[in-house]
């Protein structure tokens, strides 16, 4: 059964409408809502491509007749005692029959505005309108929808306008018994023609005509092809803008209305392939994108070309074939300088930038020269051009684009913070939507100071203020840089909850689900790391080992983890010929300055742990340097514990100290307990040097002896509780070890055999957790 192509009984019910306010019946203060409620249901969604995307919002194109009651119920037409309501529903059920409805649509020509022509019949007619008449410019919102509806409604056959007016009863009856002005025109029936032939309902006629109104569902009727495009449309945009999946329930909702009609329209093909795109569903991704521009390339749309192309290089890129993407992306920018295409060539560099920045060793492999020159210069040439066709989204991104560049090159940080006010100020002039963004790159900015508890605010403003419109994979990585945070601070639990509360419906999308698997088995594997729980951390590198489609910086987390296993194992070597060559990948593809510092450190710390810390003194160094310029606060305060470590190893206790008191108060404000412990442990081996340093044989000197000891067991107690938060094992036993050390040198056998029993049952109990637990 074939749907309209464009008149539903709906938009007949607003056709009745423009009558009523072309014949000046509603009052002036009715004017507007009544314009606002038609255009709302003519105008067309805002394109996905245009500047205010955001401000497409659903159009119900299925609105029952319960809506005119809720917009014209409060407003008085210029008829005594009745409101536009009433008026509207009397016009309404004035369409009393077949002959009228075609009535209806020859009369939509009264109310275009005349030409010389007509002017000059009517005159020599002798035809004289109403004063108060209103007509309706051709060219206007109204005059176009007139002129449609008259000429969809002039094609239609006869059997789909009886299938129209069938459609268009069922819509209008359940207003029949609205008001007694009302009942008189309703009680003729469906059809005044009918009633007065005397026919009635089990008559063989009558059934034969409007039989089938109480039993036959007229979904189909109600909704057109044109409305049914609008739809998909509507849901494009979702799928664009926020990065998600059609819901199960919409899906049938569209299958429903689809599937009988016979109907092919070009916008489904393009809807089902960003939604298998989204599942992982290669095969059938690209089954529908050829579908889609098979059918623009036969309505001869060949405009959509290079926009194929360009689906196809971002397609090809997310399932890990770089070296197909990079051909697509290539043909899409030749055929958009050949069409001068200047948004889809611009779009196109943008998206080229962000993937030699996000996979360079995956370009490289696949024989990626370089198009853009530098990556500075490839982003000045994005920012000219998109102030020059007032691309104001490339625009936004580009300056974002920006502030990272500073970040990731260690540059200055007023120079990040300045392009990200210049973007915020653009998102608030010509509301472009990119509040997710740029609160994820200052939540990481503030991240990087050191400053954590505004980097996690950043994160939940934007989960709590900017959920609706913010794309779901930006939502998703607010949550597990939440989630990080937590666990930091040895909240495991609550970082697993967090990742856990993301809804199912998220799971659909491969990607997504994905980048969830992964923050969870990071989390999962930091922890089974500190409890040394090595069978669960096996087991977990297996099924962590990442990919192509991993996440670059979920993929140097892990990397990190699993440096930190093979050192906490004792396994050296492997751990420093990772480092090697880690270090030199880093170097090569220029990677993120925060990376190479974080590789400077561990390999400091593999020294300290081999018993050589003096070796690591130059690269502690290099690494406080680089990270002190970059303003890479954490990676700072690590570097100068590793450093106070290597003053302690060669007997410089006093400047150790000095150095751990600067940046011991900095590191509890961050909230990273593990390093938090880390500088408490060498501020008590600084203060026990110290204390050795002391002569014994005078009194002051046994008095700062005392001091200096009495120093080191709190430094001993405060890393002893941040190691128990976050569950570090080893690091907590340590330190009871060193109690009991302090004890026994203080001639105090009975508490040294207490602190070593209280090792013995902390190191037992861990075990015992281990066995129980199931990986």
């Amino acid at each position: 059964m074939a749907i309209s192509r464009y008149l539903t009984p709906q938009k007949i019910s607003l056709l009745v409408l423009v009558n009523l306010y072309c014949d000046s019946v509603p009052t002036s203060s009715a004017t507007i809502p009544i314009l606002s409620f038609i255009l709302s249901h003519l105008v067309p969604l805002v394109s996905s491509n245009a500047r205010s995307t955001h401000s497409a919002v659903y159009q119900n194109v299925g609105f029952s007749i319960q809506a005119f009651e809720d917009v014209l119920l409060g407003h008085a037409s210029t008829m005594p005692g009745r409101t536009v309501l009433d008026v509207f529903l009397r016009r309404m059920w004035e369409i009393n029959s077949f002959d009228a409805l075609h009535d209806l649509f020859s009369n939509l020509g009264e109310l275009l505005m005349r030409t010389r022509e007509d002017a000059e019949r009517e005159a020599a007619a002798g035809v004289v309108h109403p004063v108060d008449q209103i007509f309706l410019s051709r060219t206007s919102p109204l005059g176009a929808f007139i002129r449609r509806a008259r000429l969809e409604f002039t094609r239609l056959q006869f059997h789909d306008a009886m299938k129209l007016w069938s459609a268009f009863i069922s819509y209008r009856a359940p207003t029949a018994q609205w008001t007694r002005r009302i009942a008189p025109l309703a009680s003729t029936g469906v059809d005044a023609i009918v009633a007065d032939m005397g026919m009635k309902e089990n008559d063989p006629l009558f059934e034969v005509a409007y039989g089938h109104l109480e039993g036959e569902d007229i979904t189909e009727q109600v909704i057109s092809a044109d409305d049914f495009d609008r739809m998909l449309e509507f849901q494009l945009d979702q799928l664009q803008r926020l990065g998600c999946r059609v819901p199960d329930e919409m899906r049938k909702q569209l299958r429903t209305m689809l599937g009988p009609s016979g109907v092919v329209l070009r916008q489904s093909h393009l809807v089902k392939f960003f939604d298998a795109w989204k599942a992982g569903d290669y095969t059938s991704a690209f089954d529908n994108l050829h579908r889609y521009y098979d059918y623009a390339m036969q309505t001869r749309e060949k405009i959509h070309y290079q926009y194929a192309l360009l689906h196809m290089a971002i397609l090809q890129a997310d399932f890990g074939c770089f070296g197909e993407s990079i051909a697509a992306i290539n043909e899409t920018i030749t055929t958009a300088r050949e069409n001068q295409d200047m948004t889809c060539l611009n779009f196109s560099l943008s998206w080229l930038n962000h993937l030699t920045k996000a996979y360079p060793k995956e370009l490289k492999r696949a024989g990626y020269i370089g198009m853009l020159g530098s990556e500075r210069e490839g982003l000045l040439f994005l920012k000219s051009k998109a102030k020059e066709t007032k691309m104001y989204n490339l625009l936004g991104a580009t300056l974002l684009n920006e502030a990272k560049l500073c970040l990731a090159t260690g540059e200055s940080i007023p120079r990040a913070f300045e392009y990200m006010y210049q973007a915020s100020h653009l998102n608030i002039r010509e509301n472009i939507n990119i509040y997710g963004s740029q609160m994820l790159l200052e939540s990481t900015l503030y991240s990087r100071l050191g400053i954590v508890h505004i980097s996690s605010v950043h994160c939940e403003l934007l989960l709590h203020c900017y959920k609706g419109s913010a794309p779901i994979d930006e939502q998703i990585r607010a949550i597990g840089r939440c989630a990080f945070i937590a666990s930091q601070s040895g909240r495991y639990d609550d970082a697993l909850a967090l990742l856990e509360s993301i809804p199912l419906s998220t799971h659909r999308s491969l990607k997504f689900h994905q980048y969830i698997y992964h923050c969870t088995g990071l989390i999962k594997l930091r922890r089974a790391i500190r409890r040394t729980n090595w069978a669960a951390v096996d087991q977990l590198l297996l099924k962590l080992t990442p990919d192509s489609s991993t996440d670059p910086e979920l993929t140097f987390l892990l990397t990190e983890a699993r440096l930190s296993s093979l050192i906490q194992r004792g396994r050296h070597p492997e751990a420093f010929s990772l480092i090697e060559s880690l270090a030199q990948e880093l170097k090569d593809t220029n990677a993120d300055i925060l990376q190479r510092v974080s590789m400077l450190i561990t390999k400091a710390n593999l020294f300290a742990k081999v018993g050589n810390a003096e070796r690591g003194f130059s690269v502690a160094l290099r690494a406080a340097s680089i990270a002190f310029k970059a303003r890479l606060m954490p990676s700072l305060w690590q570097a100068i514990g590793l450093l106070a470590n290597i003053l302690n190893a060669i007997g410089e206790f006093a400047a150790a100290g000095k150095l751990l008191d600067a940046v011991i108060p900095q590191s509890l404000e961050h909230g990273d307990l593990s390093l938090c412990a880390t500088l408490y442990a060498f501020q008590a081996d600084c203060s026990m040097g110290l204390a050795g340093q002391d002569d014994p044989s005078t009194s002051n000197g046994q008095r700062r002896r005392a001091v200096n000891v009495n120093k080191a067991e709190y430094y001993i107690d405060r890393a002893r509780e941040c190691y128990k938060r976050v569950e570090d094992i080893e690091g907590e036993c340590e330190q009871l070890c060193k109690k009991a050390i302090l004890a026994k040198l203080r001639g105090d056998e009975q508490l040294a055999e207490e602190w070593a029993q209280n090792y013995l049952a902390t190191w037992n109990a861990a075990r015992e957790r281990i066995g129980e637990e199931v990986v």
